[in-house]
């Protein structure tokens, strides 16, 4: 009669025995031949659970356990597991609920072997989930080599995907000034843009982190998360502790706006990066921190110390003010400070700014250049309207020197078109002289002397050479104001009105004469 001891432990100890060995490979059947042996050693002497397990560990290390030739075995592992179950060995459940995180994390007792069977089976997890997002999963070959993904699209897709996290400062490094929600929200979107589904946003997390961050994804995160929304959820949970937030309460109570103005930040933009600071942090104080009251304290101690901030940090306490209230009153504060401080400025540099050419309306004389101080006892004006402007004279020409002949101010007598009077026009020339050498009495009378002399000396040539061509007359008279003109120009750069000066111009006036 069979032993029925027997028979109850072929059906529970009975490893993969629907498998047929014919069709796996040398390794996938030495696995199995390996777990049918240690079959036949529990049935000639008892096993503890703790015993099973270091059997096993101890004739699979985790290179061979968890390569390349095991995984590709069906099921291999979750038969493995629900094997030493079954010899009395219940493995601690990991928390990802993986088969092979349980297996690596529960069987082997020496650290360096859990760690490299923890690492190994995350590398499974991976390929098994880049299988899942649409790819052939690149597992490895027994060479060391990976096989090429053929599918272009998915190549693509994870190039567009890092360029367009390609800035550091698209990346969450996990530093105290960020915030991981807005990371992910930003993500999310560019997931919505690409039309990602859940598996490849997981796949395609990685390019959103950075640093600190990301070494806490690859060894915490990637290898025991099943989905997108859990690896959020575990990477939240780390950088959103009890001791971070702290730390982040912390900041915000002793973060100061001078601080960005010794940076060179102006009032106006340090003011506004506060509040955009304190908004961004403050969902991740502490609980007992979290409200509208505390917002307005780290506002408040932010621009403490400002002049223009006194007289709204004042109303806080009186008129309740909420944190949006508070920052509308400093903006508003700081913009009419700013008027204020440019107002006197401006005062200051009208009052004290010494004149210049620009500030005094310049008067343009005739044979002058511009001047921003106007030239007084100036005979070249003579009138004044009632808006300040000098005009000249008209027809007068002691006020500017024009032609002597006809009194037109627009040419001199050289260039008169009408006939000479040299008379009328050596008149003309003393009484000028005479106004600007008001010194020299006596030049001016014998210069009219000599203007009489020439003037009888003309009617006299007149009557003997009526006959003669008027240009003749004309070139004649022309020569003859030329030497007096001579003449009254040596009078007048003579002396200062003595008797010598006197004696000099006489001379000179005879000697006009007699030529």
């Amino acid at each position: 009669m069979p032993d029925p001891t027997r028979s109850t432990v072929d059906a529970v100890a009975t490893f993969m025995g629907g498998a047929d060995t014919e069709l796996l490979s040398s390794e996938q059947k030495g696995f199995i031949c390996s777990v049918r042996m240690l079959e036949n050693e529990m049935r000639e002497a008892t096993f503890s659970g703790e015993q099973v397990k270091a059997s096993v560990a101890e004739l699979f290390p985790p290179a061979v356990l968890f390569g390349p030739e095991i995984a590709t075995l069906p099921c291999a592992h979750r038969e493995l597991r629900k094997w030493l179950d079954g010899h009395g060995d219940n493995l601690q459940q990991h928390s990802s609920h993986r088969v092979v995180m349980t297996l690596a994390t529960s069987l082997y007792v020496d650290t360096e072997d859990r760690v490299a069977a923890t690492q190994l089976a995350s590398d499974l997890i991976a390929a098994g989930r880049r299988l899942s997002g649409g790819g052939v999963a690149p597992l490895p070959s027994s060479s060391g080599q990976r096989d090429e993904a053929p599918s272009t699209t998915n190549d693509r897709l994870a190039h567009n995907i890092a360029m367009r996290f390609r800035d550091g400062s698209c990346k969450f490094s996990g530093n105290l000034g960020e915030a991981w929600m807005e990371y992910v929200a930003e993500y999310q979107q560019v997931a919505r843009d690409y039309d990602l589904n859940q598996m490849q946003r997981f796949q395609y997390m990685h390019n959103i982190l950075s640093g600190d961050a990301k070494r806490y994804y690859l060894d915490k995160v990637q290898g025991y998360a099943t989905s997108f929304t859990q690896a959020v959820d575990m990477i939240s949970t780390e950088y959103n502790s009890i001791v971070r937030q702290n730390r982040v309460k912390n900041y915000l109570s002793s973060y100061r706006m001078s601080s960005l103005l010794r940076d060179g930040v102006s009032e106006a933009a340090a003011l506004e990066q506060t509040y955009k600071t304190i908004t961004k942090l403050a969902p991740q104080v502490p609980r007992s921190h979290q409200g509208d009251a505390h917002k307005v304290e780290f506002l408040r101690n932010a621009v403490v110390g400002s002049p223009w901030a006194t007289e709204p940090l004042s109303r806080i306490a009186t008129h309740g003010l909420t944190f949006q209230q508070l920052y509308g009153e400093l903006e508003a504060a700081l913009h009419l400070h700013k008027e204020a401080r440019l107002a006197v400025a401006h005062a200051n540099s009208s009052s004290s700014r010494p004149l210049t050419t620009q500030d005094v309306p310049g008067i343009l004389f005739s044979g002058q250049g511009r001047y921003a101080r106007p030239v007084t006892n100036s005979s070249a004006f003579t009138n004044k309207r009632p808006g300040g402007v000098y005009r000249a004279g008209r027809g007068n020409p002691l006020a500017i020197m024009g032609c002597f002949n006809c009194d037109d101010p627009a040419h001199t007598m050289k260039d008169c078109p009408q006939p000479i009077n040299a008379v009328r026009a050596a008149e003309r020339k003393l009484d000028y002289y005479a106004k600007k050498k008001t010194g020299k009495p006596a030049a001016s009378a014998i210069l009219f002397q000599l203007c009489s002399q020439v003037d009888a000396m003309e009617i006299a040539g007149e009557n003997t050479s009526a006959s003669d061509d008027a240009g003749t007359t004309h070139d004649a008279n022309a020569d003859d104001e030329r030497r007096l003109f001579e003449a009254l120009m040596s009078t007048s750069a003579g002396g200062d009105g003595s008797d010598a000066a006197v004696v000099d111009t006489e001379a000179k006036a005879d000697f006009v004469m007699e030529d």
